[in-house]
């Protein structure tokens, strides 16, 4: 008797430690780092770009379009750094500078319109070959911005590189 509740004990603990094991990790082997590189393009339907926060902001608001992330860097199976530029709806160069990912974060590195060094750390929500989830705190607004980019060009784009 003793023995078999024993079996049953190891049995729900192999079953508990298996399970919480499936839900860490990356269990499919995919690296961000592996497919970053290219031309992305915001999302701009309905929930694409999700502001959490007290504030007025819109999706519209935000000056990115597209981003071009650039194999100039290092990448060691895990992390990738590189250069990046992105550009708002219109066409216009935003931003150009560094950055840094894995499969947990992508970091940016830039000098904003006034010359001033700005960092942004976002959260890799999720990933797929083609599409990035992503979620930043803005601090100047004091909101939570989620959204996504998917690779290549959106026909919802009002204009091409």
């Amino acid at each position: 008797m003793l023995s078999k509740q024993l079996i049953n004990k190891v049995a729900c603990l192999a079953t508990l430690f298996f399970l919480l094991g499936c839900g860490t990790g990356d269990d499919d082997g995919r690296r961000l780092g592996d497919f970053i590189v290219g031309t992305w393009q915001r999302g701009w339907g309905e929930g694409d770009v999700v502001i959490e926060g007290n504030t007025d902001l819109e999706p519209e608001n935000l000056a990115y379009d597209k981003f071009m992330f650039r194999a100039d860097g290092s990448y060691n199976g895990m992390m990738r750094k590189g250069t990046f530029s992105s550009w708002n709806q219109f066409g216009h160069l935003v931003y150009e500078g560094t950055y840094q990912c894995d499969n947990n974060n992508l970091k940016l590195e830039y000098l904003d319109e006034n010359g001033t060094e700005q960092k942004v750390l976002a959260q890799v929500v999720t990933f797929t070959d083609d599409t990035i989830w992503l979620r930043y705190e803005n601090g100047e607004y004091h909101v939570t911005v989620t959204f996504v980019i998917r690779k290549g060009y959106s026909s919802s784009s009002t204009s091409s590189l």
